[in-house]
């Protein structure tokens, strides 16, 4: 037995065990745990350990040979010592645990754990409570309703052009979750069959690097596209700025196109044939974006006192034909607000007023602004946010922000009145909704695929020409709704009964250039005041399928509202689906005002139909009927 300083690593004296863990076959006792040794093994010896793991080998034969000293340091009379020995040791014996499980592992374990046995399997009836759920619960919710609701919006919005304002505040770092949110929502509208096209603003970003770089402003006026001259250094400038922000952003969404896009496979018969079916679209696994300084033509800016605009110019010509293509190949077009003018000086434009003029020239589903959290409220209705906003309401509020200072001196309110003005002269040439809205990731995707929205959708006034009628509007009524009378589908009713309707204001009609386009009846009851029949419903036949009959529906519903009616019904034998699918429920007779019943004729057998007004807000009725109506041309 060997004595002296030596005996404490050949004979450790060992202190009282806290816990036992188990390593192989001897036994070791620390201060902090109960350590069985490993029988002694060379990994000279051992062919796993030289051709497979010599690491492994070492480490286990240190371990080996560690343990005791590690004993012996626990039993060190310094408190520290002995700490940091147990820690030391718990360490130890945790790695040497994870490299025996690893070797005792097998490929056969591996795979028996990845697969389920068939004895795992049960059968249980539907209304057995799993997890204390039901299970067939759990596809009810939010997540299903909103999925039903979006897909009439993802057909209605599949192979549109829809051009996207990505705002300067965004590009200070374009690497920021904001952004990187922003481009992923447009990414999976792409996906969905939205041809975007997307313009950027690094206006911000340029006239910030000029300030650094002290190009411009003289006098400490500050730097601006119009006060920048017309020198070596800006162009080099301006084009190193376009270069690294289109660089990123091409990155950025590349990224996120793999990620959503992922890679399609083809539904072929057999894996040869998705085989072949992939290799032919290789080129088209991939998410594109395409971007060219040749897309967008510019001409020099000159105020109207002939002064040259330095490096301000302006939009002179969009290459529509060229964009087109791109976007029918299924990319993803990026401008930047530059363009080349005809002797080939670079200019730089207005994002804002490039995206516009592309809006227009393209005829474009949507034109989409990203403001920084600045929206519109209505004061009469508590501060709501407002859903909808018609052109001509907007031109009106233009009018009188532009005469209010405080509205003027705000930067934000600025910005948004540059925004209104802008979606209000894209949809006077051929763009057919403009939206504002703020630039937080999900907020586009409810604002395109939801009912109720996220920000403020500007449309063009579709309720013109709609009011109530009078008593020179009978014989274009009557001569709407006879066609229906004589096929049995509508009730009929005489000159005298329509212009008692008009008498007393329950009548309504939609006229355009002497012309009758529909006509609807609201008739209230003494006996039930807070419900009304809609009657009279008619759209003229050259009207349908264009959406008419949604904005009526809706402008009658907002004067339902406005009179302070809660309930809406009809009597109907042959659109009951139509109306089913704008919030109408069956009901039975007995559910009628008793006036109405004692006059309900039984040999028609018409349905009855109603309505809630409450559980919709009004708000939301006109934004829906803006958003499903295409076009009223």
């Amino acid at each position: 037995m060997a004595t002296g300083p030596a005996a404490a690593f050949l004979e450790p004296r060992w202190p009282t065990p806290i816990r036992r863990g188990t390593v192989g076959g001897g036994s070791v006792r620390t201060g902090a745990a109960d350590w069985p040794l490993p029988p002694p093994r060379s990994p000279i010896a051992s062919p796993r350990c030289d051709e497979r793991e010599p690491f492994a080998g070492r480490f286990r034969s240190g371990a080996y040979f560690a343990a005791p000293l590690l004993c012996a340091l626990t039993s060190s009379s310094s408190r520290r010592v002995r700490r940091r020995a147990a820690a030391l040791s718990r360490r130890l014996l945790g790695r040497v645990r994870r490299h025996a499980a690893r070797d005792r592992l097998q490929d056969t374990e591996i795979r028996a754990a990845m697969q389920l046995p068939p004895e795992a399997l049960e059968i249980v009836p539907g209304e057995e409570v799993a997890n204390g759920r039901d299970s067939r619960s759990d596809l009810r919710g939010t997540w299903l309703n909103l999925f039903r609701n979006s897909a009439p919006y993802i057909a209605m919005f599949r192979n549109t052009v829809m051009v996207f304002h990505i705002p300067g505040h965004l590009l200070n770092d374009t690497r920021s979750a904001e952004l990187e949110g922003l481009l992923g929502d447009i990414t999976l509208c792409t996906l969905l069959g939205v041809k975007p096209v997307l313009v950027v603003a690094i206006e911000g970003r340029i006239l910030q690097r000029a300030t650094v770089e002290g190009l411009g402003g003289e006098g400490g006026a500050p730097v601006t596209l119009q006060s920048l001259p017309y020198e070596d250094d800006v162009l080099r400038m301006v084009k190193e700025e376009v270069g690294i922000v289109l660089a990123e952003l091409e990155g950025v969404l590349g990224r996120l196109g793999r990620y959503v896009q992922g890679r399609r496979r083809s539904v072929g018969p057999s894996p040869a044939v998705e085989k072949a079916a992939d290799a032919d679209d290789e080129d088209e696994t991939s998410f594109h974006v395409y971007a060219s300084s040749m897309l967008v033509s510019a001409a020099p800016f000159r105020t109207t006192d002939g002064v040259a605009g330095g490096l301000l110019g302006r939009v002179y010509k969009v290459d529509v034909q060229q964009i087109r293509r791109r976007l029918q190949d299924n990319d993803l077009v990026v401008l930047m607000p530059v363009g080349t003018c005809a002797g080939g000086d670079v200019r730089c434009v207005s994002s804002e007023q490039l995206a516009t003029e592309v809006a227009k020239q393209m005829k474009a589903a949507k034109l989409v602004f990203f403001t920084r959290g600045q929206h519109f409220v209505d004061t009469r209705r508590r501060g709501l946010p407002v859903a909808t906003i018609q052109v001509k309401d907007a031109s009106e509020w233009v009018k009188y922000a532009k005469e209010k200072p405080e509205i003027l001196q705000d930067e934000l309110a600025r910005e948004l009145l540059s925004y209104v003005e802008l979606l209000i002269e894209a949809l006077a040439l051929g763009t057919r909704r403009g939206h504002l809205l703020d630039s937080m990731q999900g907020s586009l995707l409810q604002e395109l695929y939801t009912t109720d929205g996220r920000g403020t959708l500007v449309s063009q006034d579709l309720y013109d020409g709609l009011r109530l009628a009078d008593a020179s509007d009978v014989g274009g009524i009557l001569g709407l709704t006879m066609p229906l009378v004589e096929k049995g589908l509508l009730k009929k009713r005489s000159g005298y009964e329509v212009e008692r309707s008009c008498s007393a204001r329950e009548m309504f009609v939609w006229k355009r250039d002497d012309q009758t386009l529909g006509c609807a009846s609201l008739e209230c009851f003494d006996d039930a005041p807070d419900m009304a029949e809609l009657g009279c419903f008619v759209v003229s036949e050259a009207c349908r399928g264009k959406g008419h009959g949604t904005v009526l529906l809706a402008y009658i519903e907002r004067v339902a509202v406005l009179q302070g009616l809660r309930t809406i019904f009809l009597l109907t034998t042959q659109t009951m689906q139509w109306f089913e699918e704008r919030g109408f429920r069956s009901t039975s007779v007995d559910k009628l005002p008793e006036c109405k019943r004692k006059s309900y004729d039984v040999t028609r057998s018409s349905k009855v139909y109603m309505k809630n007004l409450d559980e919709i807000p009004s708000s939301v009725m006109e934004r829906f009927s803006f958003v499903e109506v295409d076009t009223l041309e």
